[in-house]
């Protein structure tokens, strides 16, 4: 075997435990639930086998956007003739994966609402997290906002 198809063997070998890979769950003579990636003992007739893929980091980035939504939840106010600068507000959240509420400005009463709450005039798109507001698509300062609350971009 030459030098380089050994290292492709290797970089092979040493990819193969990025693959699906098994986890068994049994209970044992004590009545013990047990967990292991290694198969039960062959005195346990009664086991279960799922495949299982290592992480690629989105659940911990989900997870991490879910428990910053549960302090900082995020609004987006939108006018129903915004156009591209609502289309591409709602895209930047949707490519960070963040979850978001949005709500359409449209009625008098919803601006009256708006400024009640803001102590401004609406001006759309507009991002709240948590208790602060950025007015207008400005992605670098709604990138500061979601990342001061924790919320974690997607790779």
């Amino acid at each position: 075997m030459t030098a380089r198809a050994g290292l492709a063997a290797l970089l092979l070998a040493a990819a193969l435990p990025a693959a699906a890979q098994s986890a068994y769950r049994w209970v044992d003579e004590q009545g013990r639930v047990q967990y292991s990636d290694q198969p039960p003992p062959q005195s346990i007739k009664k086991f279960e086998e799922r495949k299982v893929q290592p992480n690629r980091g989105d659940a911990l980035e989900a997870f991490e956007n879910r428990k910053a939504a549960g302090s900082f939840p995020v609004t987006l106010y939108t006018g129903k003739d915004c156009g591209k600068p609502c289309d591409d507000g709602r895209a930047l959240l949707k490519k960070r994966g963040i979850p978001f509420s949005e709500t359409t400005i449209e009625t008098a009463e919803q601006v009256a609402e708006f400024k009640k709450r803001f102590g401004t005039e609406p001006y759309v798109p507009a991002l709240v997290v948590g208790r602060k507001i950025e007015s207008g698509l400005a992605e670098g300062l709604w990138h500061s906002l979601l990342d001061d609350a924790g919320y974690k971009a997607k790779r």
